[in-house]
């Protein structure tokens, strides 16, 4: 598995500072919960937040079995649009001798 530093900037809800991700675990392959520290001394709040997988933008190449996300919305739309615009050819195509 390839890891990288992450790119998505905490920020203290209190005092707005940087908050550092001190330590993490994965309850689950689409939750992921951390503990959180505000890096200002004058505010030195800790907390836990959760991030979680919510939805398919864009579909897998190599799809787990196990993996059960929802399509986006505007994903799911225009694939249906795709499928009516195909569907009047596809009946054509077979009623043609």
């Amino acid at each position: 598995m390839n890891h990288r530093r992450n790119n998505m900037r905490l920020d203290c809800p209190h005092c707005g500072a940087f908050a550092r991700i001190r330590s993490s675990q994965t309850p689950s392959p689409l939750y992921r919960e951390a503990v959180v520290e505000c890096q200002s001394l004058e505010c030195g709040w800790r907390g836990k937040i959760g991030l979680e997988f919510i939805c398919t933008l864009t579909p897998s190449q190599k799809p787990s079995p196990e993996i059960r996300l929802p399509v986006s919305e505007v994903v799911r739309k225009n694939i249906l649009g795709q499928l009516t615009l195909e569907l009047p050819e596809a009946a054509n195509a077979r009623r043609t001798p």
